[in-house]
Parts: C-alpha cells; sequence; structure tokens
C-alpha cells in the first residue's frame, strides 16, 4: 500500500469524465495525482461503488461549503 505524506485532495470537471477527485502527495497539480477518480454514477456500477461515490460527492460539496465559510470569516475579521 502506497503511503501519502500529505495528502491534497482537489477536485475538477474534466470535459469527457465529469467531475473527477484526485489525491496527490501535497501537490495541488492533478498531474501528480496518485489516486484519480470519477464521482459520476453509471447505470453499471454496483451498489457499493453507488455509495462510495454518493458519499464522496456529498464531501465534496460540504468542502466547497466549507471554504466559503472559511473566505467569508477570515473576510471579517482581517
Amino acid at each position: 500500500m502506497m503511503q501519502l505524506n500529505k495528502p491534497y485532495i482537489t477536485t475538477f470537471n474534466h470535459p469527457n469524465f465529469g467531475d473527477m477527485v484526485a489525491v496527490t502527495n501535497g501537490s495541488n497539480n492533478i498531474n501528480d495525482s496518485r489516486y484519480l477518480m470519477s464521482i459520476n454514477t453509471h447505470p453499471y456500477d454496483d451498489h457499493e461503488t453507488l455509495v462510495y461515490k454518493s458519499t464522496i460527492a456529498f464531501l465534496v460539496e460540504e468542502n466547497k461549503w466549507l471554504k466559503k465559510q472559511v473566505k467569508k470569516l477570515t473576510g471579517i475579521h482581517d
């Protein structure tokens, strides 16, 4: 199993694959990703894969909301 020292998770929208999640070892560049996964659901996905992808999609949306909240709060206190 590969160990990541400083895991960094980023999301992006790929023109062919849709919403993607990339995990890198501290880099912000998706070209350095160690793990890359599409979070779009497909009709041939089994139940376990659907649950996994929907959980990741929820966490991605939650992360976007949290980043907005941090920007709001740091803007107030600056």
